[in-house]
């Protein structure tokens, strides 16, 4: 009998460490009132892992505010990321999303200055912004938004409403990037806890949250424990570190 209870218990601590937990925009398990309002600026660098030598440092702007929409009494969130490259801009996204769910709504896009894409998320389908003048995107684009997805350009605002609480916890998270439309489900792990040093007499305690692209390429993401706001992002590609920290 005790021998029978062990294997019992072993198979249930087995499954539990095996369990993932499935996140998208439909089935409400994002803690979405952990998300809030202000602006959160990054410094952008890379590192050649062979060298050591620091690239050229972009800086992000990230804000998030509530709201709705004219016509509709849906409150929503919405999102602003500019991106300054060589002191010029580089990048302006605008978007929107659901405020309960963060389900995306829309988004619109400016490259270098000239450059123009519009998406709405609606119907279940990803399709062209039909107001936005001098739109880039493919007009006859008409992506299924299935699973249903979370926006990957605002992963991590994302991650500060993770139901997180422990080590080895295992997301499935359904992500899709407007811009290269590919919905699918991206497997993150909650690697360990960190102290994150900001100065010599102050640190943060973190989680770790990490995600395996495959081929070798990876990133860490350091998620304060107390605020949720990401803090850091350490991630590798082909041969070059790339860093995300943010600025006080």
């Amino acid at each position: 009998m005790r021998i029978l209870l062990s294997l019992v218990l072993l198979a249930a601590g087995f499954y539990a460490q095996a369990q993932i937990d499935t996140i998208n925009a439909s089935n409400h398990r994002l803690q979405t009132e952990r998300l809030t309002e202000g602006t959160a600026r990054y410094l952008v660098y890379n590192v050649d892992s062979i060298t050591g030598i620091t690239g050229t440092a972009d800086v992000w702007e990230r804000s998030v505010s509530f709201g709705v929409l004219p016509g509709n009494p849906q409150p929503v969130v919405m999102f602003e990321w500019k991106w300054f490259h060589n002191e010029s801009f580089f990048r302006h996204v605008k978007a929107v999303a659901d405020r309960k769910t963060l389900a995306p709504v829309s988004e619109i896009v400016l490259f270098k200055g000239y450059a123009f894409a519009g998406y709405k998320f609606t119907n279940g389908f990803l399709i062209p912004d039909s107001t936005v003048a001098h739109n880039r995107v493919n007009k006859a684009m008409k992506v299924p938004l299935n699973p249903p997805v979370l926006n990957w350009e605002w992963d991590m605002e994302t991650f500060s409403t993770l139901p997180i609480n422990r080590v080895g916890q295992k997301f499935a998270i359904a992500f899709m990037d407007p811009n290269s439309p590919q919905p699918a489900y991206y497997l993150y792990e909650i690697s360990g806890e960190d102290n994150l040093p900001l100065n010599k007499e102050v640190s943060i305690k973190c989680w770790k949250l990490h995600i395996n692209y495959g081929n070798g390429a990876y990133a860490t993401f350091w998620i304060s424990q107390q605020s949720r706001e990401v803090l850091k992002m350490k991630e590798y590609f082909n041969g070059s570190y790339r860093y995300k920290v943010k600025l006080y």
